[in-house]
């Protein structure tokens, strides 16, 4: 492939450049280098420098991209813009179907019209508790919302879901009760609406609940219902991107609608014509997801070129989509979604693939799973070690029950019986699929976890393959210097690749001891990585039916990411579930060798390259107390952390009762750090207490917009009366305190500020 046979590939690429260099870039120099590209190029043409017109129309071209991917400015009346936090009488007009996500759960995007009586506008995701009335798409409803602006857990290495709801067009989300949710117009979905929900009903009435599930996701990428071990099995097994709606199910779509209507005698115009409307309908049925835009782009391109009786580029196809799902929406250049379509498919297209079905089917498998490698490594620290063998099995299944479940609900409209006909005949294929699956996710080391890949690995590895494809599409002399030289080149480069992937797992110990406090929201998940290169963790943030949890979403990435495959030890204070709850994930996803109790420590400290770990033993009881009347929270576990002059008390969420204790018993409360009692609770941080401590930091592990008020003023004021620098994790995010037992750091993740402080005299910061 040459570029003169695709020439909308460099352009594509200087377009993704400038979005991708938006938020560095001001607009007044975007303006410059557009206008300059503009001025240059007619110049250049008009003097016969064709060639050297190309840089500054790509020059032009990705300032255009850079002026695209600008961050907008909000109108004056966006929700965006109100005092947030704040609650508001909010009427708008639904943008989605509804998601129910539990059963007392559901999500709403509204689009709003008005709040509080005012003109208003931009998009609210509305989580609503509580059984909702039938709603629908496009539907005008009021509610009394709490509004607030969007936000995430904000953690090194973890997702930024803020980021993802702003690349969604959300900036505000709220919260509400089902019975302050009032409808103001009757239900009028429109028809790509209608059509999803009606194949949906004639899925559940067909089929088990499970197949019934599976089918929707085939056909139309809804993998809300899907039970959680089918869903985990798809993912352990490599082969998630068949639930994924995407160029499979739409070349699907398109092939057999256009065998059809060859069948049928219809010409090459009108079979293409109608393959044309059905995979844009098909399109507007499923949702504007990248990967379904880029296929139908592609399809209709390719549907075209048939009419027309020319051949298609598919690198040039596959450019154009770019070009034009980036024109409409540039957040998507970040989207997973989007890289992981687009790189697939380009492996696969460029890819020089073997012959025969089985060479063939597996090159095509190799191929897409080396494009995708360093996008599941960044977005999802996955590797896949039997993706390439169990797409063997899965695609062709889940082709042909992809193709009936079709055939089914569009029989569905016309006859039941028909159609049950039709749904039995999938239902054995769909049990097959499950079944493949669960062989491949059974697989020991199925799924590898890796830190997420440095861009230097990333563009190692990626110059590794093009340089490759070059080397392999030019043929040379076999024999020749310059034969040898680049596949030698090539080869280095993904040494290379490998060796800055595997950094973080293999880089020695550097005597510091870290102590990150995550940020997980209402709940406490801290990691504490020891001088001599190990980590413990001490519990792992809420979890459980309900519930999101931090355990796989949170702190699994974060130690990932910093190079932990491995845990030397857990420890839980105690079993309130926004402490416990992320426990049992991480115990799977982990090797534990050992688990720290009250009564181990309480025998021998935890002792891990100088750093110390102890527990401060519970005073007696008074007397007169009458068994089991404690509170649970002054049950937990407190623990005590020392290194060099560096020493951190770890509060859990005792209350005053055992802090009092404490206090008398003389424990020893002096330190350095304090993770603050209970989320900063009124009744706990009570003035003796942190006397005692006499903390220089205090570090409070609290959710936004938590119920119960935390942390409390009065606690606030008493820390800072001590002295104390406070930092909480619901503005600060996760907060990283390092030291190399004479220096203290403390970083505030979300705002990537950093404080020093000395811990003794004579030390230098």
């Amino acid at each position: 492939m040459t570029l003169a046979k695709a020439p909308l590939v460099p352009l594509a690429l200087a377009f993704a450049t400038g979005v991708a260099l938006a938020p560095l870039a001001p607009r007044a120099l975007a303006w410059s280098v557009w206008l300059a590209g503009l001025a240059a190029a007619p110049l250049l043409l008009a003097r016969g420098r064709t060639a050297w017109a190309a840089a500054p129309v790509l020059a032009g071209v990705a300032a255009l991209g850079m002026l695209r991917g600008a961050e907008p400015q909000l109108p004056p009346d966006h929700v965006g813009r109100l005092a947030l936090p704040r609650t508001a009488r909010v009427e708008g007009r639904i943008a989605a179907e509804p998601v129910r996500w539990a059963p007392d759960r559901a999500r709403l995007l509204l689009d709003a019209e008005r709040a509080d009586a005012r003109s208003a506008t931009g998009r609210v995701q509305v989580t609503v508790y509580g059984e909702i009335p039938a709603l629908a798409e496009g539907q005008r409803v009021a509610a009394q919302l709490a509004l607030y602006p969007a936000a995430g857990f904000r953690n090194p290495g973890t997702f930024d879901y803020a980021a993802h709801l702003a690349r969604e067009g959300v900036r505000v989300v709220a919260t509400t009760r089902a019975d302050r949710l009032a409808a103001l117009d009757a239900p009028r979905p429109p028809w790509p609406a209608r059509v999803r929900r009606a194949a949906l009903e004639a899925l559940g009435r067909a089929l088990p609940p499970a197949s019934a599930a599976l089918l929707g996701g085939l056909l139309l990428g809804d993998r809300t219902a899907l039970p959680r071990d089918l869903d985990d099995a798809f993912r352990r097994g490599g082969v998630y991107h068949v639930l994924a709606v995407s160029g499979f199910n739409v070349a699907l779509v398109a092939a057999a609608v256009w065998t059809l209507c060859r069948l049928v005698r219809a010409g090459r115009r009108a079979s293409a014509g109608t393959a044309i409307a059905v995979v844009t309908g098909f399109a507007a049925v499923v949702g504007p997801e990248p990967s379904v835009l880029r296929a139908v782009v592609m399809a209709v391109l390719v549907l075209i070129a048939l009419v027309l009786e020319r051949e298609a580029s598919v690198v040039n196809c596959l450019a154009l989509a770019a070009l034009a799902i980036l024109a409409w929406r540039p957040g998507d250049l970040l989207d997973p979604g989007f890289q992981l379509s687009f790189a697939a498919t380009a492996g696969i297209v460029l890819a020089p693939l073997p012959r025969g079905i089985v060479r063939g089917a597996l090159g095509v498998s190799a191929a897409a799973q080396l494009a995708v490698l360093p996008i599941a490594l960044t977005h999802f620290n996955q590797l896949s070690t039997v993706g390439v063998l169990a797409n063997l099995g899965v695609v062709p299944l889940a082709g042909a029950a992809t193709i009936g479940g079709l055939a089914a609900v569009g029989l569905a409209l016309a006859s039941e019986s028909l159609a049950g006909v039709a749904f039995d005949a999938v239902w054995p294929v769909l049990l097959a699929l499950r079944g493949v699956v669960a062989l491949a996710a059974a697989v020991p080391a199925a799924v590898v976890h890796l830190p997420a890949p440095h861009w230097s690995a990333l563009a190692c590895y990626a110059a590794a393959l093009l340089l490759g494809l070059a080397w392999w599409r030019r043929a040379p002399p076999e024999g020749g210097v310059r034969g040898r030289a680049a596949p030698a080149a090539a080869l280095g480069l993904l040494v290379a690749a490998g060796a800055i992937a595997a950094w973080p797992l293999v880089r020695p110990p550097d005597g510091r001891l870290r102590v990150s406090v995550l940020d997980v929201g209402q709940g406490d998940a801290i990691v504490v990585e020891t001088p001599d290169g190990r980590a413990i963790l001490i519990d792992a943030g809420g979890g459980g039916p309900g519930r999101l949890d931090a355990g796989e979403r949170v702190v699994a990435p974060f130690l990932w990411n910093r190079g932990f495959l491995r845990l030397a030890a857990t420890a839980v204070t105690h079993l309130d579930a926004d402490h416990a709850g992320g426990m049992p994930t991480v115990h799977r996803l982990f090797g534990v060798p050992a688990r720290l109790t009250a009564e181990g420590l309480a025998r021998a400290p935890w002792v891990a390259g100088g750093a110390i770990l102890s527990r401060l033993p519970p005073a007696s009881p008074p007397a007169g107390a009458v068994a089991g009347r404690r509170r649970s929270n002054d049950e937990a576990l407190v623990l005590r952390l020392e290194y060099g002059r560096a020493s951190f008390l770890l509060a859990s969420d005792i209350e005053a009762g055992r802090e009092a204790e404490l206090v008398a018993a003389g424990a020893s409360l002096a330190a350095t750090v304090l993770k603050v009692s209970h989320h900063g609770a009124r009744g706990s941080s009570t003035a003796p207490f942190v006397a005692a401590v006499g903390p220089r930091v205090a570090v409070v592990s609290v959710g936004p917009r938590n119920v119960y008020g935390h942390p409390d003023a009065g606690a606030l004021a008493r820390l800072a009366a001590a002295g104390a620098r406070v930092y909480r994790t619901d503005r600060d995010g996760a907060v990283l305190l390092e030291t190399d037992g004479h220096t203290l750091s403390v970083t505030r993740w979300a705002v990537r500020a950093t404080e020093r402080l000395c811990l003794a005299p004579d030390t230098t910061c």
